[in-house]
């Protein structure tokens, strides 16, 4: 069976390419600026705690994913 490791870089990978959601944007009254494409990297290098806890959360979902199979 092939597993997905959820390293740091492939989770910011994943959610640079979801992109950077309306409602977190400046111009909508958010933290992240309208110039920033890349959200995964912003979020990694601004808020390294809300990251990390994002990708426990991947990695122990993606967890209990494989065991039930």
């Amino acid at each position: 069976m092939k597993t997905l490791n959820w390293t740091a870089k492939s989770y910011e990978q994943d959610l640079n390419d979801f992109g950077v959601p309306e409602e977190e944007k400046e111009s909508n009254g958010g933290r992240i600026p309208d110039r920033c494409t890349k959200y995964g990297s912003w979020i990694r290098r601004n808020d390294p705690i809300a990251f990390n806890v994002g990708l426990q959360e991947k990695q122990r979902e993606w967890s209990h994913l494989m065991s039930r199979y």
